[in-house]
């Protein structure tokens, strides 16, 4: 089976630990990975966005690090929700409820995962489908 689907998109962000940016309008897989690899230790954002097309079409997946803690989000364009945008998120019920701050904002801490693998594996997904299997992100 061919994937038909294209990435069609830039990847940036910053290192905090280094105030170091990332832009790249036209990464490879490799580049994605790359990337990764900073912030499996850093602190910082890391962004995959998709350019904007017609159509219900995911449009952007972001990265929060912190102290080998991530928040994986994933936002997808929807005209039937509220403001045009289904968030989506990691979702771990093992995870105690409560909130947990990371980069300054506070947030539920069953949204946090600290498997980098899990967060590799939603990046390379959404480059290599525009989507994100439902199993890994609610």
């Amino acid at each position: 089976m061919t994937n038909v689907f294209k990435f069609n998109g830039k990847l940036y962000g910053r290192i905090y630990d280094y105030d170091n940016r990332i832009v790249n309008r036209s990464p490879t897989i490799e580049d994605i990975n790359n990337s990764l690899d900073l912030f499996v230790s850093n602190s910082g954002v890391l962004y995959l966005e998709q350019n904007e097309e017609e159509g219900n079409i995911p449009f952007r997946l972001t990265l929060y690090a912190e102290k080998q803690k991530y928040l994986v989000m994933f936002g997808k364009s929807n005209p039937e929700v509220d403001d045009g945008v289904e968030v989506r998120t990691f979702w771990d019920d093992t995870r105690s409820p409560g909130l947990i701050s990371l980069q300054g904002d506070l947030w539920d801490n069953r949204t946090i995962s600290e498997n980098f693998t899990l967060v590799r594996k939603a990046f390379n997904e959404f480059y290599l489908t525009g989507d994100i299997d439902q199993n890994i992100v609610s």
